[in-house]
């Protein structure tokens, strides 16, 4: 009887060996919701790797947003995903809205691109600056998203309270600027890379205009939110809106899982930094990629697997980044 069991259990782990090796090799990259410039970076990347990389099948996820990967990585659902420079340190470090998780395990991987918050508004609304924003319908970012955050802190800084000073709309970015188009917004925001599909689609059907982030309020919001930093987005990548328009953001990139084996790491971050021309069609953020840029804005340490790409093809300052990030 223990005889046949034993050669049952035996047979049983033969048989579903091969599916648990194939399915090691399954690779999950979470990103925000479909429409998202996070979602056609993932899922760029994803083609690429899949190209390129044997034995390894990556998926771009829709998710909630950044904030939700995160978790989602913490919890095993995930293996990379798409992270700003404040959550990553946060998460490596289980600080701010990581605080009680285990610390170490979600490393840096590739820094894409910054991304700028865009306060965007029609351009014969009544909205011509932030303190305009008081008394009116704001969409903000749906709940899961580092973009909400970035807009609550906006509001935060301005001194306008939700539902008192001011009515937020907490839905994804697509739903905004639908909601612009047919007039039940008066304003959105949405902190991302540039340029947005969903603003670039409003703007070819409706005058736009995005709304200048000034001198004083970015010195107030620095002093609440250090991480900030100060950027423009150019002039003329949406329709109509032709100057220059003063902003900030965060640094923007993929994170990922400690366990990921480092071979394959090696081998997915060679294939995404040797096919960068093809990624450039998905989206132009990955034509401003290069190996002097790979660690903007990242202040965890790198997966060994990314640091040894690295360090072959020569990333300037790569020594001091390993030193820097050693101390966390």
């Amino acid at each position: 009887m223990n005889l046949r069991i034993t050669l049952f259990a035996l047979l049983a782990t033969l048989l579903f060996m091969p599916n648990a090796i194939a399915q090691s090799n399954f690779v999950s990259i979470g990103s925000c919701p479909v429409g998202c410039t996070a979602y056609t970076w993932s899922a760029g990347i994803a083609d690429v790797v899949n190209k390129n990389v044997k034995d390894v099948k990556m998926t771009a996820e829709e998710t909630k947003g950044y904030v939700a990967n995160i978790k989602l990585l913490q919890k095993g659902e995930l293996e990379v995903s798409m992270a700003t420079s404040l959550s990553s340190f946060q998460a490596y470090t289980a600080t701010g809205p990581y605080k009680g998780s285990k610390k170490g395990e979600i490393l840096s991987w590739m820094s894409i691109a910054p991304v700028a918050m865009h306060v965007i508004t029609l351009k014969d609304g009544p909205i011509n600056s932030l303190a305009d924003l008081k008394g009116k319908r704001v969409g903000m970012g749906q709940p899961g998203g580092v973009s909400m955050l970035d807009a609550d802190a906006l509001m935060s800084v301005l001194g306008l309270a939700p539902d008192k000073d001011f009515k937020p709309f907490r839905i994804r970015l697509g739903n905004m600027a639908e909601s612009l188009s047919d007039g039940n917004l008066d304003a959105a925001m949405w902190n991302g890379s540039f340029p947005l599909p969903p603003v670039i689609k409003l703007a070819a059907s409706r005058d736009i205009k995005l709304i200048p982030i000034p001198d004083d309020f970015f010195k107030n919001l620095q002093a609440k939110f250090p991480p900030y930093f100060r950027i423009s987005i150019p002039a003329n990548l949406y329709k109509g809106v032709t100057a220059e328009t003063p902003s900030y953001g965060l640094a923007n990139g993929m994170v990922i899982l400690k366990s990921v084996p480092e071979d394959k790491v090696y081998a997915m971050t060679k294939s995404i930094m040797e096919n960068l021309g093809n990624l450039k069609g998905v989206h132009p953020a990955f034509g401003r990629v290069s190996k002097e840029t790979v660690l903007n804005g990242f202040g965890a340490p790198l997966h060994p697997g990314a640091l040894k790409y690295y360090r072959e093809i020569g990333v300037p300052g790569i020594e001091d980044f390993v030193k820097r990030t050693s101390k966390f």
